[in-house]
């Protein structure tokens, strides 16, 4: 190097250290020593074991723990399991114990068939390892140590859940993510010796990154994949599962919150990246989780950040890096390319040193393509070293240099620390039932600023005109709460839905799941919500469930976008709906008890009598005026109660999706709904829709008919419902865009159907007849009515019918099933077994056979009408010439095999029928003909030996490539 560097030279500064890490090594810098050297325990790991957040478990030989007797590239390592993996086993993830003499990690031998957990005693020099003793097998990684000596760690054994199938006379399984691609790892705890290994966190997604806050509590990340959320989140939980509780993260910017610590002032360091691409490398954020419960949701003392602006979270690198720019900043957090660098790993010493050891790379930029073949520069093979970051200094010193074909990580200083209080073992209540834990929520008016359960989820207009009255800015609970007030009769919050998550067995096919981001749910019931907001009720325990607020029609507000969790016997507690963790804001002062819990429990004063049956979920909505008659007898009036809502059952259906049967009548524990869209939502299309959707010509251009379709064969009424047709742009092109996945997307119209949300579907707008909260923003080429049909609400000569108004129009029944098959998410399955079969959407069309004898076909004698782009319909990408002969329609061809599939497989609509699917119908006739197709003779006659491979191809014949 240019210069030598010691404690008492110029520090390296963050800039010095992107320009030029790549030039450092421990023969040129054995000079450099950092002031309390201490002595640092990593790994070291071939770089074919990096992952994203969402890899809970990689593995690749070659990798090793290692003790560096300083923080400083002069010292010595010591392998610590090179006797144990012999160079063909992996090491991950250390931790060292409060008294800085041990240390716990994830090995696995070469022998080994999962990962386990070991430790070495510093004093001893022997290693150990630690057997979860669960009957359940897999993987267990990621370990810290407990205050009172035990450990808690994250696998994929799912000990707790699979005792509950077993219990329940299901077949245990392995549940996988919500990508259904891994298994997922949960957190689990075990005595020191390996005993009472025991599962303590339920969600479908990974748990990742325990650590011990010095409260005792446990810290960590956790995937919250429910829809369209996917992110991870901080989260803390107690040692025994209870008290489950969002953190930070949920709504701040960014994705995913990897490896939170807690600092010695309190605040939390963490890393904060996207989910993939970037080898869990981002931004260095610290965090004010005390004051901020996101970094806009201040307390009521939230004092400015370091950077001395009021918000609760700040990059590390503006601090160490005065004047980077904004895009800089943002690139660490992103995907792409990050020319600062990306950090990963940070550990906070507690020496009062103000340090904190880090995990930084390079930026990497490499040229590639996307799959247009348009040139673009990503991220490459990150370099990653060890540091020591001095945010009082702002320097940043190299403690183990890179090594190529290796990254190191996890460092982790061997001192000593504080050891926080333990949290007692909480006692269950035994007046909960056993198998149940207890939710109580306070009000669900109770609203962040964002208004996420307020007037942001509302119609204020007619016919519903819903608004919820306030008081200072703060909802009026008295008037809500009193009956005879306008208020009272006109509150929106009615009912309340509590789902179940329905874990993806391994080996399920995401695809049999339908064209929606939601997993399989279950219903398993029903609640009131009071006139004050309170809700009550007993909660299956020890499983991953949703609560959703609903209207009088049984429609949600807003979906619940990430999985909740009680422990047996335990009673959870919310002060609203999305309401801000931090604040103190009291709905109703001097109460001591809501009214949800006054019903249950009872109130002499009040004239109410307990009912022990009050918080048992029940089979559907129902509502009858409670408060009333005791506001009578208390106040001497004669007031009218509320009429009754008692239409939402079951009784009009054909097929009842409750389980088992017995349920319909008796709701017991046990009891669930579970909607399949084939046996529960497409005969009612069948019986009430489709006469006017389907055929040639369908009414609106929507296709409800129960014909199987598409490339996984689902009915056409789902396909119809759940996918849009291609969007075109003002030109009349197609919108081809590339994703985060770098994936090929044309963008779509947005369809009947918003998974998750019944309020924000056009189909549900237009089966009541109301005006909802569904998207109006894209435009569309079919003829279309929105709900009322006035002048404005029909667009390219759509003629509007009321559909409440029809000869035989949706009963109660059937709009309720509907709603809660979308509210649910919109899967086509909501159960992974068909009898002991497990559900798989074996491909009905081959792709293979499509890119072999399929698509030149289509290339050769559609493309000139239907590529949009490439002169005469030539292959080529979004910036290549534009096709002047592409004509404007569903069918869009772009030359990409994979897109071209999923397209041409939209046009397979009857797959029992080839020759009536679209693919096939319309190119085999002229302008004359029905359907009509343009031009004076047939595209594709049916008697043409294409038309036959074409046919073959849909029927799923003995077509092969060469």
């Amino acid at each position: 190097m240019s210069r030598t560097l010691s404690t008492r030279s110029i520090a390296w500064t963050l800039a010095v250290v992107a320009a030029g890490l790549s030039a450092c090594s421990g023969t040129d810098t054995n000079s450099i020593t950092v002031g309390g050297d201490v002595p640092v325990a990593f790994i070291k790991r071939s770089t074919g074991a990096l992952g994203n957040p969402t890899d809970a478990v990689t593995n690749a030989p070659g990798g090793d723990l290692f003790i560096r007797d300083k923080s400083s590239p002069s010292g010595t390592d010591t392998n610590i399991t090179g006797s144990l993996t012999n160079g063909q086993g992996d090491v991950a993830h250390p931790e060292v114990s409060f008294d800085g003499t041990k240390i716990v990690f994830a090995m696995r031998r070469p022998s080994d068939s999962s990962w386990g957990i070991w430790e070495y005693d510093t004093t001893s020099k022997t290693p150990r390892q630690i057997a979860c003793d669960a009957s359940a097998s897999g993987d267990d990684t990621e370990p810290a140590y407990l205050p009172d000596g035990r450990i808690v760690f994250i696998s994929n054994r799912q000990e707790k859940t699979k005792a509950q199938m077993q219990a329940a006379g299901k077949t245990p399984y392995t549940y996988v993510d919500e990508y259904d691609r891994e298994q997922t790892a949960v957190l689990h705890v075990m005595n020191s010796d390996g005993s009472n290994c025991r599962q303590i966190s339920f969600d479908q997604s990974h748990d990742r990154n325990p650590t011990v806050l010095s409260n005792g509590q446990i810290l960590y990340s956790r995937w919250d994949h429910l829809g369209d959320r996917n992110q991870f989140t901080i989260f803390s939980v107690n040692p025994d599962g209870t008290n489950l509780f969002v953190v930070y993260g949920a709504h701040s910017p960014g994705n995913s919150y990897m490896q939170p610590r807690e600092m010695p002032d309190g605040h939390l360091i963490a890393t904060l990246m996207p989910l993939s691409r970037t080898r869990e490398g981002g931004s260095l954020e610290i965090i004010d989780h005390t004051h901020y419960s996101e970094i806009d949701e201040p307390g009521d003392t939230a004092p400015p950040n370091a950077l001395g602006r009021q918000e609760g979270q700040f990059q590390v690198s503006e601090l160490m890096l005065p004047g980077i720019s904004a895009s800089d900043l943002a690139a660490m957090r992103d995907r792409g390319v990050s020319p600062k660098g990306r950090y990963r790993n940070p550990y906070p010493l507690w020496d009062g040193t103000n340090r904190v050891l880090v995990v930084f790379t390079p930026s990497h930029p490499q040229g590639s393509v996307d799959p247009l073949g348009n040139p673009i520069t990503i991220e490459g093979t990150p370099t990653y070293g060890i540091y020591m970051l001095d945010l009082s200094s702002k320097t940043l010193r190299p403690v183990v240099p890179p090594q190529d074909g290796f990254f190191f990580a996890n460092p982790v200083p061997l001192q000593a620390r504080p050891k926080p209080p333990v949290v007692a073992q909480f006692t269950p209540d035994t007046s909960i039932p056993t198998g149940f834990g207890l939710f109580d929520v306070g009000s669900v008016y109770n609203t962040d600023d964002k208004q996420r359960m307020g007037d942001a989820v509302l119609v204020p207009f007619a016919p519903l005109n819903e608004s919820i009255p306030r008081v200072a800015g703060q909802p009026d609970i008295a008037s809500l709460s009193t009956p005879g007030t306008p208020q009272y009769a006109s509150r929106v919050a009615r009912f309340f839905r509590i789902t179940k998550a329905v874990p993806t067995p391994s080996g399920m096919d995401r695809t049999a799941l339908g064209e929606t981001e939601f997993e399989m749910q279950q219903i398993v019931g029903y609640g009131v919500v009071e006139p004050d907001g309170s809700i009550r009720a007993h909660v299956p325990a020890d499983t991953a469930i949703n609560i959703t607020v609903l209207d009088a029609n049984g429609r949600q507000f807003i979906e619940h976008t990430h999985w909740i969790q009680a422990r047996e016997g335990e009673r959870r507690f919310c002060k609203g709906c999305h309401s801000p963790r931090l604040t103190t804001t009291s709905l109703t002062p001097g109460s001591s008890a809501t009214m949800a819990e006054t019903r249950a429990t009872g109130d002499a004063t009040q004239g109410v009598t307990a009912d022990p049956t009050y918080s048992n979920l029940k089979g559907d909505p129902a509502y009858t005026d409670f408060w009333t008659p005791i506001f009578n007898t208390k106040n001497g009036t004669s007031l009218t109660p509320q009429a009754p809502i008692s239409n939402l059952t079951y009784s009009g259906l054909s097929a009842s999706p409750v389980k088992p049967a017995s349920c319909a009548t008796t709701w017991t524990a046990g009891c669930s709904i579970v909607i399949n869209f084939p046996d529960h939502i497409q005969p009612i299309l069948d019986a009430k829709c489709a006469s006017c959707h389907s055929g040639l010509a369908p009414a609106a251009g929507l296709d409800l008919s129960n014909t199987l379709s598409g490339e996984f064969g689902r009915t056409e009424g789902y396909q119809s419902l759940m996918v849009g047709p291609p969007l075109l742009d003002a030109n009349g092109e197609p919108i081809i865009t590339v994703n985060e996945d770098g994936e090929f997307m044309i963008a779509r119209e947005v369809p009947p159907v918003a998974p998750g949300a019944a309020r924000g579907s056009r189909l549900i707008e237009r089966l009541f007849e109301q005006s909802l909260k569904a998207d109006l923003s894209s435009g569309t080429r079919r003829a279309f009515c929105r709900a009322g049909g006035s002048p404005s609400g029909c667009v390219n000569g759509g003629v509007y019918q009321d559909h409440t108004a029809i000869a035989s129009p949706l009963n109660a029944s059937e709009k309720r099933i509907i709603t809660e098959w979308i509210d649910i998410g919109g899967t086509y399955f909501n159960d992974p077994y068909n009898g002991a079969t497990l559900r798989s959407a074996v491909p009905q069309l081959s792709e293979t056979v499509f890119a072999c004898k399929v698509q030149p076909i289509l290339q050769a004698k559609c493309a000139t009408c239907h590529q949009a782009f490439g002169v005469g319909g030539t292959n080529g990408s979004s910036s290549g010439p534009a096709n002047p002969t592409f004509a404007a329609n569903r069918f869009v061809l772009t030359g990409n095999t994979p897109a071209d599939f999923g397209v041409t497989a939209t046009m397979v609509t009857n797959i029992a029928a080839p020759d009536n699917s679209l693919l096939l119908l319309r190119p085999s006739r002229a302008m004359t003909g029905t359907p009509p197709h343009p031009g004076a003779t047939p595209v594709l006659p049916s008697t043409d030996a294409d038309y036959a491979t074409i046919r073959a191809w849909i029927a799923g014949g003995t077509l092969t490539c060469p």
